[in-house]
């Protein structure tokens, strides 16, 4: 088992790519480009883009019956039919 954090960065736009990063591995998930324009717009924007990621990730917990993140990371993916 590998001991150095494992950070997934680019193309996460939002909460429930993040949640897929946590269940695919990911120990922490950057997120810059998606927060960009918040940040050049507004504090209180960046603070909304924010709040709406954690709603994001709080709905990928309950429909994986994930009690936190930590539990999160070991939710099993399913695959949805005609998906890639």
């Amino acid at each position: 088992m590998p001991t150095m954090p494992l950070i997934a960065s680019g193309g996460i736009t939002n909460g429930i790519d993040a949640a897929k990063a946590l269940c695919l591995g990911a120990d922490l998930v950057g997120q810059a480009a998606a927060a960009l324009h918040s940040a050049t717009t507004s504090l209180d924007a960046v603070i909304d883009h924010f709040q709406i990621i954690i709603e994001q990730l709080r709905v990928a917990c309950f429909c994986t019956g994930s009690a936190d993140l930590i539990a999160l990371r070991h939710a099993v993916l399913l695959r949805v039919a005609g998906q890639a």
